[in-house]
């Protein structure tokens, strides 16, 4: 490959970057090889090889052409703000949900890339440099696009840091049902509390919102229509702790038929196709963040519990594979409407204050989400920043009452 170029600026890259964020579309990262790329491209293994070099030097090069493409779709947003010169909370939030609405649309295909590999790096140590380069370009935007505000009309500590953080935890949720008004008006109201203070004057007309778009989206049946049988659903524990520490394309039948302890002829007896695996898996998912969430009367919470870590991977990870199950849509509606519910309890017992409403609680669970998401990538062996960005949310927004 031609190491003198930068790999954003090759425009015989170009079509190699689409036909990969497709494959990934499809597959996950694991549909990110050679012989699929080159036979999308219409060329041999040997000739793509030979243009771009092997696996690692290409995925390296393609990583570089995709920041190249999203730094400059930041930078037109950069002079959108300047031109409108956003001074006040109320417009930079609105002008952030416009930006995660083409994040997650016309620039969606990007943007599943990179979630793909913020999902795969915490499993793949070799991606996580080129991850945290990415991301370290996506909060020096935040920051830039925040820096009209001034400290006085920044709610948030460093809400550049927190819009970032938050932008991450609505990500895939964004490409999964962004299509749906009432997440799209949630997403809006929690936005308005990060860029406008957690703690408004008055909070009613927020409340009859959110109380509005919340049961909105909770009108699908979540199941997505699967029933396991009793065999099944034993071994739907092993799918989804599975997708949760490596994602959803690390799920064959050798995998799982390894994790379980089971013959891969009985394990595809019972789950023919991958899609079935997967379907599974999910639903299993699910079901445990659902109950962990918010156990329903008389039901059990699940026997394997979940960490703040693996919720956060499991809900990002059930999210991201709606392109490829779609029925899996209303179960990830069900799950994002459920955010900050418990938390609201949380903040009350450790403050012994009841101020921070339910659309405040969302607006920092899914931020603590994406830290979450990110620290995996940056520093698996912990993911203390994610709480302490939440917490000192909470806590400076008390403070100021």
């Amino acid at each position: 490959m031609d190491q003198t170029t930068p790999a954003g600026d090759r425009p015989d890259l170009q079509p190699v970057l689409q036909a990969a964020m497709r494959l990934v579309e499809a597959n996950g990262l694991r549909g990110l090889s050679l012989r699929p790329l080159a036979e999308h491209l219409g060329l041999t293994v040997s000739a793509l090889s030979h243009r771009f070099g092997l696996k690692d030097e290409l995925v390296g090069a393609l990583i570089e052409a995709a920041v190249a493409q999203d730094v400059a779709f930041l930078d037109r947003w950069l002079d959108h703000i300047t031109a409108m010169q956003v001074r006040h909370g109320a417009l930079m939030a609105e002008v952030a949900d416009a930006i995660l609405s083409d994040l997650a649309g016309p620039e969606g295909l990007r943007t599943r890339f990179y979630c793909e590999l913020l999902q795969g790096a915490a499993t793949r140590p070799e991606l996580a440099p080129a991850v945290a380069a990415w991301s370290a370009r996506r909060l020096a935007f935040w920051r830039a696009a925040c820096a009209g505000l001034g400290p006085a009309a920044q709610h948030a500590p460093d809400l550049g840091q927190v819009l970032h953080a938050f932008s991450i935890g609505e990500a895939a949720y964004g490409l999964a049902i962004g299509d749906l008004a009432a997440y799209r008006w949630l997403r809006r109201l929690n936005l308005r509390r990060l860029c406008c203070g957690l703690i408004p004057a008055d909070n009613t007309e927020d409340l009859r919102q959110y109380d509005v778009f919340r049961a909105a989206l909770s009108e699908r049946e979540p199941s997505g229509g699967w029933t396991p049988t009793a065999w099944q659903a034993k071994v739907a524990g092993h799918i989804s702790a599975l997708i949760i520490a490596e994602g959803a394309d690390a799920v064959t039948h050798r995998a799982i038929a390894a994790r379980a302890g089971l013959a891969n002829s009985t394990l595809a007896y019972h789950f023919p196709r991958q899609e079935d695996l997967l379907r599974a898996g999910m639903a299993d998912v699910s079901d445990r963040v659902r109950r962990v969430a918010a156990p329903g009367p008389g039901e059990a919470s699940p026997e394997y519990q979940l960490t703040s870590i693996e919720t956060a991977r499991a809900t990002f990870a059930l999210a991201l594979v709606v392109g490829r199950l779609p029925e899996l849509k209303a179960a990830t509606a069900d799950l994002r409407r459920r955010r900050g519910e418990n938390y609201v309890g949380y903040i009350a017992r450790e403050r012994g204050a009841a101020a921070i409403d339910v659309v405040s609680a969302q607006a920092v669970s899914v931020t603590g989400t994406g830290r979450l998401i990110l620290e995996a990538t940056l520093d698996p062996a912990g993911n203390q920043a994610a709480f302490q960005l939440t917490d000192h949310m909470v806590a400076t927004a008390l403070a100021r009452g």
